[in-house]
Formats: C-alpha cells, sequence, structure tokens
C-alpha cells in the first residue's frame, strides 16, 4: 500500500486524510501493537510509527515522555520492524516510520530499508535528515520500494519547498509552527493562506503536522490541505487510557470525513 495513492484516494473519496502518530514501545510494546490494530478499525488513512530515539530533537515532552518510556521498556529498530513483521498480513492501511537518523545509520542505510519494506513499512520519515545529504538513504528506500516524506517549515522559502517537494514522494509534511512537537498553532490564517500556496506549488500531497488538537483547526486545514498529522494531543490522551485516546481521535477524525470545502 503506497502512502500517496492512498491519501489521493481518499480525496477522490471525498474525505481528508487523518494520520495518527504512535511511539512504539508506549506505554508498552503490546499495547502498541493493539493500538495499531485500533487506529485501523478507527479509520486512520495511515499511521506513523515513531521509533523511540534517546535525543528526539524536534519533539517536546509528551513524545519526548513516550520516547524515554518506550526506551525503559527496552525497545529498539530492530525488535519493532521484527514486530510490524508479524502483523504485517492483518494490515490494510499504510504504515509510516518516523525515525531520527542515527539508528537508520547504525543498522545501515540499505539494511534499514530493506527490513523496513519485510515488515510491510510503506514509508520512512527522517526530520534530521536534510534532502541535501540524503542522496544515499534516497536510493536505499527507492531500491526497497519505500517512500520518503521531507517535512517544510513555516519558514522554508518557497523555492527550497519547491527543490524539497522534487526529491519527496508519499506526501510533503508542513509544519504548522516552528519550534517542537506539543505547541499551539498561533496564527492558523496565516498558516491556511501557506499550506494553500505550497499546494499549488507542488505536484504531490500536502499534509499538516504539529499542534493540531481541536476539531476546528481539522476542519480549517482540510481547506488548504490533503490531510493532517497528529501526534501529541493523542498520546497525551493516552497518558489517560486507550479509551480517552481514541475518543479524542475519533473527535478529530470526524471533519475528515467530509463532504471537503
Amino acid at each position: 500500500m503506497k502512502v500517496r495513492e492512498t491519501i489521493c484516494k481518499a480525496k477522490v473519496l471525498g474525505k481528508g486524510a487523518i494520520i495518527p502518530y504512535m511511539v512504539f514501545g508506549f506505554p508498552e510494546v503490546r499495547s502498541s501493537l493493539e493500538l495499531l490494530f485500533a487506529f485501523q478499525e478507527h479509520g486512520a488513512t495511515a499511521v506513523e510509527v515513531g521509533i523511540p530515539f534517546s535525543d528526539p530533537v524536534a519533539d517536546g515532552p509528551v513524545i519526548q515522555r513516550a520516547h524515554a518510556k518506550a526506551l525503559e521498556n527496552g525497545v529498539n529498530p530492530g525488535m519493532i520492524l521484527e514486530s510490524l513483521k508479524e502483523i504485517h498480513s492483518q494490515m490494510r492501511i499504510p504504515l509510516i516510520l518516523m525515525t531520527y537518523y542515527n539508528p537508520v545509520f547504525r543498522m545501515g542505510e540499505l539494511e534499514f530499508a530493506k527490513r523496513a519494506k519485510e515488515a510491510g513499512v510503506a514509508g520512512v520519515i527522517i526530520p534530521d535528515l536534510p534532502p541535501e545529504e540524503a542522496r544515499s538513504w534516497l536510493s536505499a528506500a527507492e531500491a526497497s520500494g519505500l517512500e520518503t516524506v521531507f517535512l517544510v517549515a513555516p519558514n522554508t522559502p518557497f523555492e527550497r519547498v519547491k527543490s524539497i517537494a522534487s526529491v519527496t514522494s508519499g506526501f510533503l509534511y508542513c509544519l504548522s509552527l516552528k519550534g517542537v512537537t506539543g505547541s499551539r498553532i498561533q496564527a492558523l490564517e496565516g498558516l491556511k493562506e501557506r499550506v494553500k500556496t505550497i499546494r499549488q506549488m507542488v505536484d504531490l500531497p500536502v499534509c499538516v503536522g504539529f499542534g493540531i488538537r481541536n476539531p476546528w483547526e481539522v476542519r480549517a486545514l482540510l481547506e488548504v490541505s490533503d490531510g493532517i498529522i497528529v501526534g501529541s494531543s493523542l498520546l497525551e490522551a493516552l497518558e489517560r487510557g486507550k479509551e480517552a485516546m481514541l475518543e479524542l481521535f475519533d473527535q478529530l477524525k470526524a471533519p475528515c470525513q467530509g463532504p471537503l470545502p
């Protein structure tokens, strides 16, 4: 299952994509697998699966706590890939790995890409790998049939946005704010104008992430984008329990069901 095809299919059906983010191993390994199935049953377009890392520089306190707990639980990249491989045949939606570059480098880019593909992974996000330094990773990913999602920030010049989009597959990840995950969106109308412009510039789906907490934010962003990614708010709810997190996910998913503007 390709990420781009899945997002485009949702669009044809008049729906917006919703991609929840989870940290594998939080709150525990078994519950992570249960969450993947729960997201699938609750209508997620795809799931972004975070590989825990000791120094998640792009992430705020909520996701940092989840990374720390997962590492406490003994989770590592090899274990995650093996766990995903075991359930691969039961997944009907794409899985996207979110990992910092260090675990990829340590395993070896070719080996990581190969094992990710064998585990049923469709795409990979590496937030600390600049596109200019990603040539060898992109080659490994393409050889394994993986899509690579790059990010653009609110202050990324439009010419650079075009350059980043030219080596991106799956979708272009448009950050809603500068800073770390979990911060709040401050200037929604300005963000909408920027996303609208980017979407007109690039030839692939555009999804927005960071700071999305409320259904009205989802509804507003779907006026100008193809989908949304939600992480910190869901993990914060998960600290209260799985049911609290799924209740919030269903609330955020509702505007994605269409009809879109």
